[in-house]
């Protein structure tokens, strides 16, 4: 069930946070401090904001027991034991929890990679890359799930792939990848390469949590949440320590100094508000995301995440040439933004014509219903009835190819803002882990894999 918040409220902090989120990534990496040796240097710390990532989808779990206890103490009120019940419904297990880690890995790859590689690309550019994902998406699905493919969907991915090769051509020849100090052609490249290599490994997580996790009995929100758990407790004590001591320059993606980093958040108030509001603007996103799919739908959700990935190059464009002063934190527009431009037109008319091709496979392979319950006719005691034939348990292979063009994996990335969030999918697929869990939301909101079933990843 959909949190008691309105549908504009849900749509309007969709919006606002989810573009604020995507912004402040790459912003923060434009901001100045104070170093540990005393110098002013720029606050290019990838590592830290995959951490920062985290952290703010763990905020999500107490937002989930406080949505809970809400529901148990309404059910109290009115003595009413099934709600209470119901309340419980989707708790999960302690086991179902531990395996949250597996996906969780794939997401923490992912993050890292997708931060490293918006070192040296604008935000927006950053952004429509994402939508490689659709790519690998329908490719893992092919080659693992057994699906098959459709004309729409080959021409979506066709589409997908003119798309981003318009993007990626467009940000080389502008030859600008952050507003505050130079980056190299090579660098770029390398940027982009591992932004995209950071949507297969996306891809993989739908896939893996479409085949093993798609019956998890966990909340939305509780899984968002532990999947942050387990992400800021493994970058806090396993990844920071160990950037720590690799070699090479700060800033190029292997080697960073925490301690390094706590000195310039405590003396740079500018950069420690920025990391704060980022988390929290995380957890704004992730509630107002799962409303919006709960009140108006995941394909309304759909054309949002669209809106919002040209919502982040407008307000780029703004924060160069506005008034405020803030041109070193934004993107300028050039010759050629035009083909960058267009780019973003064909990737968008891509995932359209992909959705079409889901639409074409639901309506040629409808989803069965289930048997009329018949009542059966009252018989003697002492009639020795039939043994109803037990169900099969196997899981049953999917047929029909549904990988959804750009969107992140049926449970995490759907909430994930910048990071494992998907830019532009057809239907989401972040939430089809979490609702496949509640069967109130599962037709409405598995994205990823699945067009027909609601998100993923991706982080959003």
């Amino acid at each position: 069930m959909a949190p008691s918040v309105g549908s504009a409220a849900s749509i309007t902090g969709l919006l606002v946070f989810g573009t604020t989120t995507s912004l402040l990534a790459k912003i923060v990496y434009e901001l100045r401090g104070e170093g540990s040796g005393g110098e002013a240097k720029y606050f290019v710390k990838p590592w830290t904001m995959v951490t920062v990532m985290f952290l703010g989808m763990s905020l999500s779990l107490p937002l989930a027991y406080m949505e809970q206890w809400a529901e148990e103490k309404k059910a109290k009120a009115e003595g009413a034991t099934p709600l209470l019940e119901k309340a419980h419904e989707h708790s999960g297990t302690w086991r179902e929890v531990f395996m949250l880690g597996i996906p969780t890995f794939f997401d923490l790859v992912a993050t890292i990679l997708m931060n490293v590689g918006l070192v040296s690309v604008t935000a927006s550019v950053y952004q429509m890359l994402r939508g490689a994902e659709m790519l690998f998406a329908a490719l893992f699905a092919v080659v693992f799930l057994g699906r098959k493919l459709n004309r729409f969907h080959y021409g979506g991915i066709a589409c997908c792939l003119v798309g981003i090769s318009l993007v990626g051509v467009a940000s080389l020849m502008s030859g600008e990848g952050s507003a505050t100090h130079p980056v190299t052609p090579a660098q770029m490249l390398l940027g982009m390469g591992l932004i995209v290599a950071s949507q297969s490994v996306q891809a993989a997580q739908i896939t893996y949590e479409d085949f093993f996790m798609a019956d998890l009995n966990i909340a939305p929100l509780k899984i968002v949440g532990f999947e942050g758990l387990w992400g800021s407790v493994t970058m806090l004590f396993v990844i920071l320590p160990i950037v720590y001591f690799l070699p090479g320059a700060e800033g190029h993606g292997l080697h960073e100094n925490t301690l390094d980093t706590l000195y310039m958040i405590r003396h740079s108030p500018v950069i420690g508000g920025v990391l704060l509001f980022d988390m929290f603007a995380l957890l704004m996103y992730n509630f107002s995301g799962m409303c919006v799919t709960g009140h108006l739908g995941a394909v309304f959700r759909t054309v949002l995440e669209t809106m919002r990935t040209l919502f982040v190059w407008l307000v780029d464009l703004f924060l160069f040439y506005g008034p405020l002063g803030l041109k070193g934190l934004g993107e300028s527009w050039g010759a050629t933004s035009w083909i960058q431009a267009g780019g973003f037109v064909v990737l968008v008319s891509g995932t359209l014509i992909y959705s079409r091709g889901d639409d074409e496979d639901m309506t040629a392979h409808p989803p069965e219903e289930a048997p009329a319950v018949v009542a059966e006719p009252e018989q003697p005691a002492d009639v020795i009835r039939p043994v109803p034939k037990a169900p099969s348990t196997a899981r049953q292979r999917p047929s029909a190819a549904r990988a959804e063009p750009i969107a992140m994996s049926p449970g995490t990335s759907f909430y994930k803002s910048s990071m494992s969030l998907a830019s532009f999918s057809p239907l989401s697929s972040s939430v089809s882990r979490s609702y496949a869990l509640s069967s109130s939301h599962r037709g409405a909101a598995q994205m990823s894999v699945s067009h027909a079933s609601p998100h993923t990843s991706s982080n959003v």
